[in-house]
């Protein structure tokens, strides 16, 4: 069984037309809908570990532990990502650009999710959660423009 994520067409019929999108607007949040959208391009498995390892580096007692291993989290997220999707992938589906995405997506979801702690470790301000909101709907826009089935 494939565990890489391939996005379903849209139907048009679903879609709303300009009149209909004023009365009834999506009843979801947008950040939330564009976060899950990222979050489908990584393994599972790789985001509960992440959060897991993540949330113990905090009962860590030594701050300067506590950045190391955040860092250490962080990487080894980075690389599991995009070896974990081949070894569980269908041998013959396309996969390059997915293997691709994916991890750039568990960077700018890293960045959205775990950003500030994280940046703490490097210099106060240069994470900020506007900014953070923004790559993640331009990375939304982009990853959609990418082919998966290369």
């Amino acid at each position: 069984m494939g565990r890489l994520y391939y996005e379903q067409k849209a139907v048009l019929s679903n879609m709303p037309t300009p009149e209909n999108a004023l009365v009834n607007p999506p009843a979801n949040n947008n950040f939330t809908d564009y976060l899950n959208k990222v979050s489908r391009l990584i393994p599972s498995e790789v985001i509960a570990g992440y959060l897991t390892m993540f949330g113990l580096v905090h009962a860590i007692k030594s701050s300067l532990l506590q950045s190391m291993f955040s860092w250490i989290v962080f990487v080894v997220g980075l690389v599991l990502t995009p070896l974990y999707l081949n070894s569980v992938s269908d041998e013959n589906k396309p996969k390059r650009n997915h293997l691709i995405l994916s991890t750039i997506a568990f960077v700018v979801w890293a960045y959205v999710t775990t950003g500030e702690t994280l940046s703490e470790t490097i210099a106060t301000g240069i994470y900020d959660s506007a900014a953070a909101s923004i790559i993640l709907i331009i990375f939304s826009f982009i990853s959609a423009l990418v082919p998966l089935d290369k």
